[in-house]
């Protein structure tokens, strides 16, 4: 009895717990319209930071993709741009037996504000 007792609590414990991690820091985020004076450079432009791991519980790298990540594999694709507009970012996760791979992608147009 003790033991499902003890059993019972640690199932409890867990269902309690949670975990939370930060994605990204951004330094202008819209959904309007901004008028400024920029220079697009390339449209499409697609970046993406990748977390494998494996056993479900080693990380092989990083352990969680960022949207800075992203953002910076993006514009180091197209040099002079420093800034993306028109962005669509996701995330997905795909798992096979023991290997799990996590994703955030970025695809915008990227820009020069110089």
């Amino acid at each position: 009895m003790r033991f499902i007792t003890i059993l019972l609590a640690i199932a409890f414990s867990a269902s309690l717990s949670g975990c939370t991690t930060r994605i990204g820091d951004l330094t202008i985020l819209s959904t309007k319209n901004i008028p400024a004076e920029v220079t697009t450079i390339r449209e499409n432009v697609e970046g993406k930071d990748c977390a494998n791991i494996v056993l479900l519980l080693i990380p092989i790298g990083v352990m969680n993709p960022t949207i800075d990540g992203a953002i910076d594999d993006a514009l180091d694709k197209v040099p002079g741009a420093d800034a993306l507009i028109d962005v669509t970012i996701k995330s997905y996760a795909w798992t096979v037996l023991l290997f799990t791979q996590q994703c955030v992608t970025v695809e915008g147009t990227a820009i020069s504000s110089r």
